[in-house]
């Protein structure tokens, strides 16, 4: 495929990552954009629905657009939301303790903990759970977390995380839970500060949220494939 695509390619020998790399880019431009979302038309004039206008003029005067910035409303950086923590996440083979630090796990920089990078928003309501782990169920629920990460923690049950059923991992699944002094090192760990948000206020926001699906989000280029090169369905 690569001697057909590549016309300097003579044979399979001569791949290099150079034409890895622009395969790769080439895939991810034709089939991972997503600007014909509501909130695209609104920026060539056509207006948004009440709530998703109201939730827009909230985003960007409430902070939010701090962080999630930009045509992708990413920053591309890390920050710590203090996030309730369960699993193992990607604890380091070192650790004594299951648990997730986040950029820390990469630069070893004691600054760096449980910082997560900002999610890009194009999409977000079809990106369910929400959370570096999948803390929350809803946007509504994640959103009321930025607004007051230490009450949405404190109130935060295992129940809301949708974990699958498997019983081989389940022991450990909140073990990190009953390590007071870890949970004492996330809590105290945030970059975000609390806001005030009614009902009102979040329910506007969710639905400015959901302006930022893409019409043909479901609907790639290239299509859905049956299998991935390891024969796996891909469900």
């Amino acid at each position: 495929m690569f001697v057909q695509a590549f016309d300097h390619i003579e044979e399979p020998g001569d791949v290099t990552i150079v034409e890895i790399g622009n395969a790769l880019g080439a895939f991810i431009i034709s089939e991972w954009q997503s600007y014909d979302s509501a909130y695209d038309a609104w920026l060539t004039g056509t207006p948004l629905p009440q709530d998703a206008e109201r939730g827009r003029r909230l985003f960007f005067n409430a902070r939010c657009a701090s962080c999630h910035a930009g045509p992708l409303f990413t920053d591309q950086q890390f920050h710590a939301l203090g996030l309730p923590s369960f699993g193992p996440g990607r604890t380091r083979r070192w650790d004594q303790i299951p648990r997730d630090v986040g950029r820390m796990a990469e630069t070893d920089l004691l600054e760096d903990a449980y910082r997560f990078r900002t999610p890009s928003l194009r999409n977000v309501a079809l990106t369910a759970p929400y959370g570096h782990n999948g803390a929350y169920p809803t946007l509504a629920g994640m959103i009321r977390h930025h607004a007051d990460p230490a009450t949405a923690r404190g109130r935060w049950t295992t129940d809301t995380a949708a974990l699958p059923d498997v019983p081989w991992l389940a022991a450990g699944d909140f073990a990190v839970l009953q390590d007071r002094r870890e949970m004492n090192r996330q809590a105290a760990r945030r970059d975000i500060r609390p806001m005030t948000l009614s009902e009102a206020d979040i329910a506007d926001l969710v639905a400015f949220l959901e302006a930022l699906t893409g019409e043909t989000a479901h609907q790639r280029p290239l299509g859905r494939p049956e299998t991935v090169p390891s024969g796996l369905p891909v469900d």
